[in-house]
């Protein structure tokens, strides 16, 4: 697939996109938040919330009055959370952060961010291993597309825009699996607007930044540049200096920023363990709607997210494949990529993986 043909998938219409039920979508809304940030100790009231978002959406469906949401509380959670049976086993997902500006919401988008978080609920411990996203490598499934490598924040765009089955998420998973050899359970997808959302609502974030951060080029949405600074020390971040801080990368490289994203990460799960998450709801839920995607179930999430509150701050590290495990590539059309070394790359993946 040449790079006119790659423009042309970009500019993908609507019926190219993956259609989904709007009560479905309500509660993958919201589980996406427990599939990502639960994991990190979020509390048991998010996962209310996604209980509530179904709810509300099935009875404004059938023209009935939305239920008020500490009604609904009383009957989602009827005993005490620590009599709810635990999981067992290793779970991995993928976190997914889209690319999408305000005017792009509707249309197939590729991914920013990309981490796969593993939990071994036996051991009580949490991991996360970020990939860089100018990553070059195989994308499985699309070869009658004209699509056989591309960058790895490709392969989601691909998927939603040729519409194939399990979407862009089905097509992310298996490219992660197939290059670096990490099977994947399940999937999360927030985008940009979602995220400077959710942060807003949660009252922002508190981080200690390592590096004073100077970016004179920082992208904005209207396709321009500004000047982004962040100076070192503790500070707190509103939803949208969180976000650009988690995105800078002009003043030294995607590797750091790996760093950066994955310490925004942690300190949102520690705002959510600190903060009264009830008081939240109308905030949270106003966040969320239409920002989220995720296969994981209610259920599942519920039982996921008691047991994540148990893992311990200094039970959770955090792993990148950086530079020094890739090589510096300049493709046939002129792109500047990164290829994996193997060798490198191994084990990373290996102490990933390890209990």
């Amino acid at each position: 697939m040449d790079e006119t043909q790659r423009g042309k998938a970009y500019e993908a219409t609507p019926q190219h996109r993956p259609k989904r039920s709007r009560s479905n979508s309500c509660l993958q809304i919201f589980a996406s938040v427990l599939g990502g940030l639960v994991i990190f100790n979020l509390c048991m009231t998010i996962i209310f919330i996604a209980y509530y978002a179904d709810a509300r959406a099935k009875a404004i469906e059938s023209n009935q009055t939305p239920p008020k949401p500490l009604e609904l509380l009383q009957t989602v959670i009827p005993i005490p959370a620590a009599t709810v049976k635990p999981p067992t086993g290793v779970v991995t997902i993928l976190l997914m952060g889209t690319d999408a500006r305000p005017n792009e919401l509707n249309t197939p988008s590729r991914t920013d961010t990309m981490m796969i978080a593993r939990v071994d609920f036996d051991r009580k411990t949490a991991k996360l291993l970020s990939i860089p996203r100018d990553v070059w490598v195989a994308i499985p499934n699309l070869k009658s597309y004209g699509v056989t490598e591309d960058r790895i924040n490709s392969a989601y765009f691909y998927g939603e825009a040729f519409n194939v089955k399990g979407g862009g998420a089905k097509v992310a998973m298996d490219t992660v699996t197939l290059n670096f050899g990490i099977p994947i359970d399940h999937y999360a997808v927030i985008n940009f607007q979602g995220f400077v959302k959710v942060v807003d609502a949660l009252g922002g974030i508190d981080l200690n930044v390592p590096t004073a951060i100077y970016d004179p080029e920082f992208p904005t949405d209207d396709y321009k540049t500004m000047i982004f600074s962040v100076k070192a020390g503790q500070q707190h971040l509103d939803g949208i200096t969180a976000l650009r801080y988690a995105r800078t990368r002009h003043q030294d490289s995607d590797t750091e920023r790996i760093k950066r994203q994955q310490l925004v990460l942690l300190a949102i799960r520690d705002k959510a363990l600190s903060v009264n998450a009830v008081v939240r709801i109308p905030e949270v839920y106003n966040a969320m709607l239409g920002s989220f995607n995720t296969d994981l179930s209610l259920p599942t999430l519920i039982s996921y997210g008691v047991s994540g509150q148990q893992i311990d701050r200094a039970n959770i590290k955090t792993y990148a494949i950086d530079y020094s495990m890739l090589i510096s590539w300049t493709t046939p059309q002129g792109a500047s990529v990164l290829i994996p070394d193997r060798a490198r790359i191994a084990p990373v993946v290996k102490e990933f993986l390890s209990p």
